[in-house]
């Protein structure tokens, strides 16, 4: 809604059809029910079963978990301060993330089994198990938006640029939504796309834009990915060493100063 009202201003042309076929070449041709459409750049920001991603053959490797996550909004009785609230428990992270006034968004990950059975419960019941589990630290719940599920499953593109085609976004990544590092990481990937799009209008020319660009996305959807694949798996596994370490780990991150700004930075790149 935000993007369509920003374009609505802008001196951007919209196309509002379904892309249905991408041929590469320059300019590149997108094939949509509105007939075809010719591009200097395309950038693939179609989502995990991305067209761009499979009509230019870049391979990607999947996995999956055994958790599905409940998404909904909520308001609530006391402030949430501005601040994300995220707790760790054996089958995956409960994560509320504030929204404007009394109101915050929640991705609870659990088993799939019990994932389906809180999205069938009626608003209210459904606000009281979020209560209990957020241990009331913002009093009274109540679901205010619409429930969704989904299974958790990560993908990363082989590559994620080529020609003069890019992918942002869950077209060239997905993770578990842990520490909101997917959506830094689909941020990150605009911020570097617009840094070599002005570099190009300065030099007059797309040659080589996308290539550079999958260099400077590898390193970090890497990193990014191992990360909270890696913490992730930790709050699965039942082995007591490893619940040790993450436990010290995160104790470390809370109390001592210097090593949670750092996180905060990395984090958010």
């Amino acid at each position: 809604e935000a993007l369509s009202t920003r374009l609505a201003a802008a001196d951007v042309v919209r196309v509002d059809a379904r892309a249905t076929a991408l041929v590469p070449g320059l300019p590149a041709t997108v094939a949509t029910a509105q007939g075809p459409v010719a591009a200097d750049l395309v950038v693939g920001a179609d989502g995990l079963h991305s067209l761009v991603r499979d009509e230019m053959g870049f391979g990607a490797r999947r996995w999956s978990y055994p958790q599905s996550a409940l998404a909904t909004t909520l308001s609530h009785e006391r402030p949430h301060g501005d601040t994300s609230i995220e707790f760790h428990t054996a089958h995956g992270p409960f994560t509320l993330v504030p929204l404007p006034g009394e109101r915050s968004s929640l991705v609870w990950v659990d088993r799939p089994q019990e994932t389906a059975r809180r999205a069938a419960l009626a608003p209210e019941a459904l606000a009281r198990e979020i209560e209990q589990r957020a241990h009331h630290v913002l009093g009274t719940m109540h679901v205010d938006g619409p429930c969704g599920t989904f299974a958790l499953e990560g993908l990363v593109a082989t590559r994620f640029g080529r020609a003069n085609v890019v992918l942002v976004g869950e077209a060239g990544h997905r993770f578990p939504p842990i520490g909101a590092q997917g959506l830094n990481l689909g941020l990150r990937d605009v911020a570097t796309l617009a840094e070599l799009l002005t570099a190009a209008r300065e030099d007059g020319t797309l040659a080589g834009l996308a290539d550079a660009y999958d260099r400077r996305r590898r390193l970090d959807v890497g990193v990014r990915t191992v990360g909270v694949d890696m913490l992730n798996r930790s709050l699965l596994s039942g082995f007591l060493p490893v619940s040790a370490v993450r436990t010290l780990a995160l104790a470390a991150a809370r109390s001592v100063g210097p090593l949670r700004r750092t996180m905060m930075r990395l984090g958010v790149g």
